[in-house]
């Protein structure tokens, strides 16, 4: 990767300044590049070049996201592993085998992919320099050092040749969780939820294909490998993704051949063929993590590894899964072989100000077990622009101009972190995990259905089209429910001795809410439409109340 030698005694002049390198970031200035061809578009970001990143799972709005810029779908396949749906199963310490633990597959609405960051971000590099933006490496923002202002922001960059000023009469923050501008301004802070998150990962190789196992219980549209495996237990999630990496290409090497494949006149070459062409060796690897509940994990503190060897012992299942896998200790620079990252959900207090906003990651962080980061982080970006260009026209880049896209982003924030919570809370029981995707899955499908063959669009920013009222008010009554469910089982059983049948009434009150919803809107939910004996699962028949229970009729 080329650096770009800053010089400290003179100021470069932009439209917009976009600080950070990510997906985010770039795909904000390369819509913004292709709408305003005339703006003069800057990236910057700390890094010397695109790096490890955690968070290869991506969904249909961020591919479609991708190829609005103009990257090619053939492109995509011949880089990264096919994903097409999420995949959920149900654990607890007498699974034996994942074949006949309960499952539960979301279809994806369209061909996805499981990325590796580093080649994703580098060709996200590749196709904004084609349509003209300007990407500055080792350049790190200093915010208290800079000056914001409605339409003259300067931007003070340290970078190993001395100090750099960019003014930009709009800055657009895209840092993900470092949240430059969101740290600077009022601070990142730890989300205001019942509990806290925390995960720990490795990678490995010669893990045993899914598609191999013998005996599977019900029929998927794909075989296994193809959706983002979700583990589920009490205590948290384990998630299992396949990944082709292209690391042990050198940078020079692997930005050639996604300059190539990012122009669209050039002929598609097969996987091999591009590696070869390139010298650019690709293998076959898996990105395993397991996620746990902090009100309910005592392990991780002793370490990730401790913990993968404690759930693995705790879960047989587990154990099957990583049966001759080889952690591999060295794949990626700086990486411990068991990797960690404790209390990750966060947000920034100031969204947008006086010349700037934030967007993405530099917003908030919600936990992964619904792939959130990069489907609401890039309908964040999409919003921006269309308000970012509308406030170029007006001539007013002041804080008040953003009220919309502020009260945008917190309603995205709420909504996402709100579905994130019931999904951890339906891991208490096994039919609850069906229950939870089905509701999830009609809203999704529903407006994926109306969006899924026209470019990305505003229509988009509704995410999964679960800000619509409708949904909301559902999701809101479903969070109540288990909310209320979880507190009551929890005062009077420690989690260790919880069983699902303790989950009994809040499995009969949400079918009471959403059931007949849900049996109304069948055709939505593949799984369902396939496996004709799922359909009776989804709740007990009936309850036997308890002494202090009043039935609901």
């Amino acid at each position: 990767m080329g650096k770009v030698k800053a010089v400290s005694s003179k100021s470069i002049n932009y439209d917009v300044a976009v600080i950070g390198a990510g997906p985010q970031g770039l795909l904000f200035a390369t819509w913004l590049k292709i709408e305003r061809p005339s703006l003069n578009v800057v990236v910057l970001d700390g890094a010397e070049s695109p790096g490890y990143k955690i968070g290869e799972s991506t969904l249909s709005g961020f591919c479609r996201a991708m190829r609005s810029t103009g990257i090619r779908h053939e492109v995509l396949q011949r880089l990264f592993y096919t994903k097409n749906g999420l995949g959920f199963f149900y654990l607890d310490t007498n699974t034996t085998d994942l074949q006949t633990a309960p499952e539960y597959i979301t279809e994806a609405f369209d061909e996805t992919f499981q990325v590796e960051r580093r080649t994703c971000d580098s060709l996200l590099v590749a196709n904004a320099k084609r349509v003209g933006v300007s990407v500055l490496w080792s350049h790190r923002v200093k915010p208290n050092k800079s000056v914001f202002s409605a339409g003259a922001n300067r931007l003070e960059c340290k970078t190993p040749w001395g100090h750099a000023a960019i003014n930009a009469c709009f800055v657009v923050d895209a840092s993900g969780p470092s949240s430059v501008l969101g740290r600077h301004f009022g601070g990142y802070c730890t989300a205001n939820v019942p509990f806290q998150a925390s995960a720990a990962w490795a990678y490995f190789k010669n893990v045993k294909w899914l598609d191999e196992y013998q005996g599977w219980q019900n029929t998927a549209g794909f075989p296994r490998d193809e959706y983002t495996q979700h583990i589920c237990f009490k205590e948290g999630w384990v998630w299992y993704i396949p990944i082709v990496s292209w690391q042990k290409a050198t940078d020079d090497n692997l930005m050639k051949m996604l300059s190539y494949l990012a122009s669209p006149d050039s002929p598609m070459l097969t996987r091999d063929e591009l590696s070869q062409k390139f010298d650019c060796p690709y293998e076959q690897i898996w990105s395993i993590g397991i996620v746990l509940r902090s009100d309910r994990d005592r392990v991780l503190s002793q370490g990730s590894q401790a913990a993968f060897e404690h759930y693995k012992c705790k879960l047989p299942t587990l154990t099957m899964l990583l049966d001759g896998a080889e952690i591999l200790k060295d794949h990626y620079p700086n990486h411990n072989p068991y990797a960690v990252r404790k209390n990750f959900r966060r947000y920034a207090r100031q969204i947008t100000g006086d010349g700037w906003l934030l967007i993405g990651d530099a917003a908030f962080f919600v936990d992964p077990l619904r792939s959130p980061g990069l489907t609401g982080g890039v309908a964040t970006a999409y919003y921006a622009l269309q308000e970012v260009l509308d406030a170029l026209d007006e001539g007013n880049l002041s804080r008040s101009r953003f009220e919309r896209y502020e009260a945008y982003v917190w309603d995205l924030y709420e909504m996402l972190e709100e579905q994130n919570q019931i999904a951890y809370m339906s891991h208490n029981h096994p039919q609850a995990i069906s229950l939870v995707r089905r509701f999830g899955e009609v809203s999704s499908r529903d407006h994926f259905n109306s969006v899924c063959n026209k470019p990305y669009t505003m229509e988009d920013t509704n995410v999964w089209g679960h800000l619509r009222p409708e949904h909301r008010q559902r999701q809101r009554l479903v969070w109540q429910i288990m909310r209320e469910e979880e507190i009551e089982v929890g005062n009077r059983c420690p989690i260790d001795e919880q069983k699902p049948r303790d989950y009994e009434r809040m499995m009969f009150r949400l079918r009471q809410a959403i059931g007949d919803h849900l049996d109304r809107h069948m055709n939505l939910t593949p799984y369902i439409m396939r496996n004709k004996r799922e359909q009776t699962k989804l709740a007990p028949l009936e309850v036997v109340p308890r002494p202090h229970w009043v039935h609901p009729a």
